[in-house]
């Protein structure tokens, strides 16, 4: 008897592979066999139902919302194997201490990828830090909590009306939880990378944040001040980088 899902049949017979000469573009949507294997190893584990809606895409990854059996919402994080460079993620891994005994090179950087972001949120989550909830990853795959409502996912800060003066407390906070609890830099904060969830921020795409160890961790988090301080003095908030900075770090910080 062939206990075989429909879906795994079709991968194992090579159904999806890229026969086609399709352009750039179309090629970066295309899932090459390890992916799909990933995605049903995924599905298969955590009783995923469904394929509800594309939350995003993006020159790495693409995220989907998607449903399980109980009719709970996740969000599935794809990292494409085809364009997450080598170089361009390399230096947030290298000297990052709960790394160091990885062997990394370009066929795992990836895998390593989707560990890392699974690693910061799940630290993230411990310090209280509001961010998607993780729940497993395989390979080049990670699952976790979808942010948004049953039609729509939550809206990047960028792209919403509230009080800015309200938000940016709340934010500050959220990093410096970030940074003093879970002790982790985000590394490439703006208002790209935080939504606005039941009137309050949530920190996302956090795979190349970095250990507050990290011998890049004070240059990176500058930076991450120097993007959001930028983005709310466009929202008339009173806030300087200096003042931030000192707010994060805190005079007890050891």
């Amino acid at each position: 008897m062939n206990d075989k899902s429909a879906l795994k049949q079709l991968i194992d017979a090579d159904e999806f592979s890229n026969k086609l000469n399709l352009d750039r573009k179309t090629y970066g949507l295309v899932f090459d066999k390890r992916t799909l294997n990933s995605i049903y190893y995924i599905i298969k584990k955590f009783n995923i139902d469904f394929i509800d809606f594309p939350i995003s895409s993006g020159k790495e990854s693409l995220v989907f919302k998607v449903i399980d059996i109980k009719r709970k919402a996740f969000a599935l994080k794809i990292y494409k194997m085809s364009t997450l460079k080598f170089s361009n993620t390399f230096e947030y891994i290298r000297g990052d201490y709960r790394f160091d005994k990885e062997r990394i090179n370009r066929s795992n950087i990836v895998y390593i990828w989707a560990q890392k972001e699974f690693t910061n949120l799940e630290d993230m989550r411990k310090a209280g830090v509001k961010g998607p909830v993780p729940y497993g990853y395989h390979k080049n795959v990670l699952l976790m909590s979808y942010v948004g409502s049953k039609n729509e996912p939550a809206p990047q800060i960028k792209n919403i009306d509230t009080d800015f003066d309200i938000l940016y407390n709340k934010l500050k906070l959220n990093i410096k939880n970030m940074y003093k609890k879970a002790r982790l830099v985000h590394a490439d904060l703006s208002e790209y990378n935080v939504l606005y969830y039941r009137k309050n921020p949530y920190v996302i795409d956090v795979g190349q944040s970095v250990s507050a160890k990290h011998p890049r961790a004070d240059e990176f988090l500058r930076r991450d001040i120097k993007n959001i301080t930028a983005f709310f003095l466009k929202k008339n908030v009173k806030c300087n980088e200096s003042d931030l900075y000192r707010y994060i770090k805190g005079e007890e910080y050891d």
